[in-house]
């Protein structure tokens, strides 16, 4: 396996060998009492609870330490007497840390120096670093901070920095009433998502989005992350994704009631029957249940045609004519409900082929039910299936095995 280091990370590496290892015998004393913790499994339930806070006061009062070295390593100018790069990529550098780490731990180190209440309360281990970012912050933007330095400290020491942070705005408000419109515009410049495509076929997304976006997807999403039942065994980064695509399949059904958008695939003749050798136009290869899941859940544009050592060479165009019309969309809501498998409504649902079109099934009621994307996917991977009934009511059924075990 080959592992290349950049350029920059060797460089931020030459410069953490060639720091002096000089440093005080008292810090080489508690290393080794740290080796003597015990192991977190050998501590009682009431030695695991009590045993948190006094860890975080200990955390606390290093990172304090740490903070005030790399402010004083500032002040004398070490890094431009060691040829160390800024004083920000030494201490990035020293602490295995990005440059960007060891300026902020700098620009804090520095702004301590002028608000000795709050620096007092780091050293003692009384609030974290969190806390110490949002006061120095918020300092420079209320009114008389200094005379109320001493009671937001001890504030901070019994609230959490999210708790911290929105007194402060309150505060900040007060001194300037136009702030949170600052503080938001200035958020929202930085918003942004990347959507990529990985080699894996996997899909990337991340980004940032300003506060009020960021809440509103949040609370879409949220009634949607629930539980369907007791086998239900989604993890909630998994039930995330799901509800994302109910969120996207909800807001097609606004303009698209009857169908999702369209999508083509290249289908090659001699595999047909046995639905493989399926492509999307980018050359991403479909299996047979997956080529059946997709045909059944979007407005599909089938190219039959050959694959050649050139290429493919269509011969035919088909668009399908599945999708089910608004008074059939009508009726399966009025008998459905939503999703026959797990309850979803009808507006995060699609209309399912029974027996699917390539095998000769026709866009009727009685070959025809709802499933939610998810569900709808689970069926095409052979989780479950369904039987229309004898009285036209479809019935679930156990499922077929994994893809791999059928033949057909």
């Amino acid at each position: 396996m080959s592992m290349e280091i950049s350029q920059q990370a060797q460089r931020r590496r030459r410069i953490h060998d060639s720091l002096p290892t000089d440093h005080p015998a008292v810090l080489d004393q508690i290393l080794a009492l740290m080796d003597e913790l015990p192991d977190p499994s050998e501590l009682s339930i009431n030695e695991t609870a009590g045993s948190l806070s006094p860890a975080a006061t200990a955390r606390n009062r290093m990172e304090a330490w740490l903070t005030a070295v790399a402010a004083e390593a500032d002040a004398r100018g070490t890094a431009k007497m060691l040829l160390a790069g800024t004083t920000g990529t030494m201490v990035g550098a020293a602490t295995n840390s990005n440059p960007a780490a060891g300026s902020g731990l700098v620009n804090t180190g520095r702004e301590l120096r002028c608000l000795p209440a709050v620096a007092a309360a780091f050293r003692e281990g009384r609030i974290s670093s969190w806390h110490v970012t949002a006061l120095a912050e918020a300092a420079p933007r209320i009114d008389g901070f200094q005379q109320i330095e001493d009671s937001l400290a001890e504030l901070a020491s019994q609230v959490e920095p999210k708790e911290l942070r929105r007194i402060l705005d309150v505060l900040i408000c007060q001194s300037i009433p136009e702030g949170a419109d600052i503080d938001h515009n200035k958020r929202r410049t930085r918003r942004g998502l990347k959507l990529g495509e990985r080699q894996d076929g996997m899909w990337k997304l991340s980004g940032l989005l300003d506060g009020i976006t960021g809440q509103k997807l949040h609370d879409a999403l949220q009634p949607l992350m629930a539980h369907t039942g007791p086998t239900d065994n989604r993890s909630a980064t998994q039930r995330r994704a799901d509800a994302l695509d109910d969120l996207m399949s909800m807001a097609r059904a606004n303009t698209r009631p009857l169908g999702v958008s369209g999508l083509t695939v290249l289908i090659d003749v001699e595999n047909l029957p046995e639905g493989i050798k399926a492509a999307l136009e980018d050359g991403t290869l479909l299996g047979p249940d997956t080529f059946d899941w997709v045909s059944c859940s979007v407005a599909l544009a089938a190219v039959f045609g050959q694959k050649t050592p050139k290429g493919f060479r269509p011969l035919a165009l088909a668009r399908s004519k599945r999708r089910a019309t608004h008074d059939q969309w009508l009726a399966l809501v009025a008998r459905d409900r939503g999703c026959i498998r797990c309850g979803k409504p009808p507006r995060y649902t699609e209309a399912h082929h029974i027996i699917h079109w390539r095998d000769g099934g026709l866009t009727d009621l009685s070959n025809l039910c709802l499933l939610c994307s998810r569900c709808h996917h689970d069926l095409h991977m052979g989780d479950f299936d369904v039987l229309m009934g004898a009285d036209g009511i479809p019935t679930l059924i156990s499922g077929r095995g994994p893809p791999k075990s059928r033949t057909g």
